[in-house]
């Protein structure tokens, strides 16, 4: 499995950029982009309008392709603002699906645990796209993630009732942070850690510093 795509690229990253700029309101992606001390920009957008048009866009392609080309445009949109000279920003956005099933932020609990429940003894995936924009350069791609959990057994259920229960998964796309699972929950992961999180960070440091270096 090839766990990096390309997605669209323009034009070449200028060697002085000077300011890096995270178009996202993540605590989680900031932490992760932390070495780059970016500065923090917000772009609001209807992401399931866009979800929507670019679902019907690939509605040929398979459906993990589907989904990723459109978590594509969607970090493309939070980047499409007017561009600050050697500045350059970086859009993301995840989406954890299975099956054929997107699954969003849940809005009820009953809805999280159904989430939840739904991943064991079954794989599922996380795609997480990465927009890195400047005003000479475009480079979009996504990188997967495949997270396979245990078989259930009924002594996991305490551990499921206090993860649901004292985690604050209402922010959390698929009702999970992976980073605060326990280690009970996992059988095994495929690609990066990090994207799971939100943000295949090894892959940016390689495209922005393979280029400005």
């Amino acid at each position: 499995m090839k766990f990096v795509k390309e997605y669209e690229r323009i034009g070449k990253l200028d060697r002085d950029i000077k300011n890096i700029i995270l178009m996202s309101k993540s605590p989680r992606r900031r932490d992760l982009l932390s070495f780059l001390n970016p500065q923090i920009k917000i772009n609001p957008i209807d992401e399931r309008k866009i979800e929507n048009k670019f679902m019907e866009v690939y509605k040929t392609d398979d459906f993990l392709t589907r989904v990723s080309k459109t978590c594509c445009e969607i970090a493309k949109a939070k980047s499409n603002i007017s561009l600050d000279e050697d500045s350059l920003y970086i859009s993301a956005d995840t989406i954890v699906l299975i099956d054929d099933k997107i699954y969003g932020k849940p809005k009820t609990l009953e809805e999280a645990r159904l989430m939840f429940m739904s991943y064991f003894g079954r794989v599922h995936h996380v795609v997480t796209s990465v927009c890195l924009r400047s005003r000479t350069y475009l480079d979009v791609f996504y990188s997967l993630a495949a997270v396979k959990f245990v078989d259930y057994y009924k002594d996991l259920d305490p551990l499921v009732d206090s993860y649901i229960r004292e985690e604050n998964i209402m922010d959390k796309a698929g009702a999970y942070g992976i980073q605060d699972l326990d280690n009970r929950f996992i059988e095994y992961i495929m690609g990066d850690y990090n994207t799971i999180i939100g943000l295949p960070v090894s892959e940016i440091s390689r495209r922005i510093f393979g280029v400005i270096n």
